[in-house]
């Protein structure tokens, strides 16, 4: 049964964390608003994320791999997860003080897990992780929100996007950026075969 409980509330922790990432991402990262008018941290985040990170990345979406302290723009402060975390510890803490700890390990959890993706998906340095086929999920996801600022703003935990409508399929150019980056999927590698091949079959239209 306690272990019932666990499994629970790190299913729980990690479906909030989506909808957090979401309107963070959404709200603080990508809009000009109350918060970011009045406070220079604020500002900062949006300006680094809106205009620096995707500016950067609007053209080409991986470069070549930076030290660290140059990549301020791809990663997160994995101990700010746990300020970051305390008013919903609070709402939480009442019903489940273990609830709660989970709440706060799934988020720096999910920090700690952004930074390794993120920095690998536009950084690339070939880390053992970027041969699994969640990583290239989570990597063709964040491509597409790249190429598309106002959709797939989930980047750890895919599920608000779909709740809120957020949520954007590939097109075939899309897809054929993607094969570039090596980030698509068997079945998509042969529909993208499939379609190079019916090209190179159909006569050009003389003009």
């Amino acid at each position: 049964m306690f272990f019932l409980e666990i499994i629970a509330w790190i299913l729980f922790s990690c479906v909030l964390m989506s909808f957090i990432e979401h309107q963070v991402h959404a709200h603080l990262m990508h809009r000009k608003n109350f918060l970011s008018e009045r406070s220079a941290a604020f500002k900062k985040t949006f300006e680094m994320h809106a205009i620096f990170h995707h500016h950067h990345y609007l053209k080409v979406f991986a470069d070549e791999p930076v030290p660290d302290g140059e990549d301020r723009e791809i990663r997160m402060r994995v101990w700010k997860a746990a300020i970051k975390a305390i008013p919903f510890v609070l709402v939480i803490g009442p019903f489940s003080w273990l609830g709660a700890a989970i709440f706060v390990a799934v988020a720096c959890t999910h920090h700690w897990i952004w930074n390794k993706i993120h920095l690998e998906m536009h950084k690339p340095e070939q880390r053992g992780f970027s041969r699994w086929p969640i990583y290239k999920f989570l990597a063709r996801y964040h491509f597409m929100h790249h190429r598309r600022p106002d959709k797939n703003f989930n980047v750890v935990f895919p599920c608000a996007d779909f709740v809120f409508g957020t949520y954007i399929e590939p097109g075939l150019e899309d897809l054929k950026l993607m094969n570039e980056q090596g980030f698509c999927n068997p079945k998509q590698i042969e529909f993208l075969k499939s379609v190079e091949e019916r090209e190179r079959k159909t006569p050009a239209k003389c003009i």
